[in-house]
């Protein structure tokens, strides 16, 4: 009678591929195999299963399963830190004040362009519309579409040069 230990390394290449599909990554699929070595080796003298062959893949998923559950933990508590870091750019109230008058020259620069053309624009940039489907839904041409997001990104351009 072999060993769990035997039965694993006859089945290697398949445990290891099985991990490999588990994890995602042959490298850790290595790791979880040589666990699963080991967790075999610890059997010892309890009642034999009745399947070696199904037993060393069940060992195998259960560690690939903890391998998962330890790793969510891990990328949840570096999540959590690194919110609770403060931030190593804080900006100043030059910086905030900059940025308002910009948005605010932004905005008085698009808010002085025709109706259509801020439609047009919006419908591209914010709904993600090709040229095509703006210039059917307005009934206009692609080249009329091309020309409304022109002027609008003209005028942005000279908002922010100023």
């Amino acid at each position: 009678m072999s060993t769990l230990t035997d039965v694993f390394l006859r089945h290697y290449r398949e445990v290891l591929g099985f991990l490999s599909l588990r994890t995602g990554s042959r490298d850790v699929a290595q790791d979880c195999a040589q666990d699963t070595w080991i967790k075999l080796a610890e059997f010892k003298d309890r009642t034999r299963p009745d399947n070696d062959r199904a037993y060393v893949f069940r060992v195998a998923a259960n560690i690939a399963t903890d391998w998962h559950r330890r790793r969510s933990r891990e990328l949840t508590a570096t999540a959590d830190y690194a919110a609770s870091r403060p931030s190593l750019y804080e900006p100043d109230t030059l910086d905030v004040a900059a940025a308002r008058q910009m948005l605010c020259r932004l905005e008085t620069a698009l808010l002085a362009q025709p109706r259509r053309s801020l439609d047009v624009f919006v419908l591209h940039r914010h709904e993600g519309l090709s040229y095509r489907a703006i210039a059917e839904r307005f009934a206009i041409s692609i080249s009329a579409v091309e020309k409304h997001m022109m002027r609008i990104l003209l005028a942005c351009d000279q908002a922010l040069a100023s």
